[in-house]
């Protein structure tokens, strides 16, 4: 008769841990949408971009993931700046860094510049006349715009064009193996990384391209 009785209340225990579970309530996660401001700059647009750093919100697959953004644009330089650059003249890149222009050399394809250091830059011309700075490796300068953090939503299109071999199209991924990727340690930089948000600010697809130098 005990025996019976310990097996009822086993079950009784186990139904109710059962019931227990299937009333437990779902939890969502409630955030503010994205401010006017950053809708404002952010919307239909694309941009070159830095991924700095990352954080999860949540457990297992109710986790929410948010990366730092920090956009970035290429250096810019004044056409009658730069074309009228002279020997000892001073050039600051956007990243800080400051040189002294020891030769000024011009031709068809740009001014090219020595500094004390025999380190040599190229200044040439894009679409707009604005003239864009790169060493003489063909390395870019960047100037960093802003940081903010941005969520990355379960729907994100993730596109991995990074292998060189491969010309034709980029590799449809998504967010399980953009999650693989940050916690590789692979690097997302302003030279292989264009971010794209729709009209409402949502972070909706990361490309990531081939750089030689990441």
């Amino acid at each position: 008769m005990k025996r019976i009785t310990a097996m009822i209340c086993a079950l009784a225990l186990a139904l109710c841990a059962a019931a227990a579970c299937a009333e437990a309530p779902v939890s969502n996660l409630c955030a503010p949408v994205a401010p006017a401001a950053l809708r404002t700059l952010l919307g239909g647009n694309s941009f070159d971009a830095m991924i700095t750093g990352w954080e999860f919100a949540g457990e297992d697959e109710d986790a929410k993931l948010t990366v730092l953004v920090t956009l970035c644009e290429r250096d810019r330089f004044d056409p009658a700046v730069i074309d009228a650059l002279a020997e000892r003249d001073i050039i600051r890149f956007g990243d800080g860094t400051t040189v002294m222009a020891m030769e000024v050399a011009r031709n068809d394809f740009g001014v090219h510049v020595k500094d004390g250091d025999g380190e040599n830059y190229v200044f040439f011309k894009d679409e707009d006349g604005a003239y864009i700075a790169t060493t003489d490796t063909d390395y870019p300068f960047w100037t960093e715009v802003f940081s903010f953090k941005a969520p990355v939503g379960k729907d994100v299109a993730f596109l991995d064009w990074s292998n060189p071999e491969n010309l034709k199209e980029p590799v449809k991924l998504g967010y399980e193996e953009f999650v693989d990727y940050l916690l590789s340690g692979r690097g997302f930089t302003a030279n292989n990384t264009r971010l794209t948000f729709d009209e409402n600010g949502k972070l909706v697809e990361i490309l990531l391209n081939y750089s030689p130098w990441d």
